[in-house]
């Protein structure tokens, strides 16, 4: 009788220990100080890490783990500024420039002046900046999946750590941008300005290059096809595998970028 109310007794101790972990766990969560990656958003596989959290049983030792993936740069959800209805946000972007961690996917904000906003962290998703100027603004750690930047102004803005998977940048001005660690995974950079960009540890991976200017562009330790970028501007270039300076007599700077727009994909 008495093995078997020990017995039960662990078995208590372990089940108590666990609840505490998961609520735990669910609050730690909620208050935003973990921040966990959605599903429909997949964080970039090359900046992915995990946190492991276990529950311990005094008894037996680690008898569960609990991992968490967690996105540098990602939605911080404990700061999002995604509060009130759609046009309260869009309103609140057009009058103060500033919409941090705002939920505008799919917005229409075609050639409007956004110099210097402060959209770090929002969700524009499918959204449409067409021609727009957005010049020294701040996009870290934004995502822009699908969006449509073409012929955007988009000079020394910060794009650190953003999402521009499938982005249309065809055209763009994207001169001193800060590209860091960027996803750009089959985006449209075709015939667009990336003089002096700094895109260290980005993601091209199967990106458009075509006629692209990446004079004097840094891509040290990021992720590209050397087929990638045959058909680019490379001058003082500086790419994975050492510093190109095939185009610097001028043989292909004359070149206008005579591509048709596309459609953001």
């Amino acid at each position: 009788m008495s093995d078997r109310h020990s017995l039960i007794s662990a078995y208590s101790e372990r089940v108590s220990l666990l609840i505490y972990s998961l609520v735990m766990f669910w609050a730690l969560c909620v208050s935003g100080f973990i921040p966990v990656a959605h599903a429909e958003k997949p964080p970039p596989t090359a900046q992915n890490f995990i946190i492991p959290l276990y529950v311990v049983d005094p008894i037996a030792g680690p008898f569960i783990q609990l991992a968490v993936h967690f996105r540098p740069g990602g939605i911080d959800w404990n700061q999002r500024g995604d509060t009130g209805s759609y046009d309260a946000r869009l309103n609140r972007l057009l009058s103060s420039n500033e919409c941090k961690g705002c939920d505008l996917r799919g917005a229409q904000l075609q050639r409007k002046n956004l110099t210097g906003a402060n959209l770090s962290k929002a969700d524009l998703n499918g959204a449409r900046f067409d021609r727009a100027d957005l010049s020294a603004a701040d996009l870290t750690g934004a995502y822009l999946f699908g969006a449509n930047l073409s012929q955007a102004n988009l000079r020394g803005a910060q794009l650190i750590n953003a999402d521009l998977r499938k982005a249309n940048l065809s055209r763009a001005d994207l001169r001193g941008a800060y590209l860091l660690l960027a996803n750009l995974r089959k985006a449209d950079l075709r015939g667009a300005q990336l003089s002096g960009a700094f895109l260290n540890g980005a993601d091209l991976t199967g990106a458009k290059f075509s006629q692209a200017n990446l004079t004097d562009a840094d891509l040290t330790n990021a992720v590209i096809d050397r087929s990638g970028v045959d058909q680019a501007i490379l001058c003082h270039t500086r790419l994975p595998w050492g510093d190109i300076d095939r185009d610097c007599d001028g043989r292909l700077k004359g070149l206008r970028a005579a591509i048709p727009l596309s459609t953001a994909v």
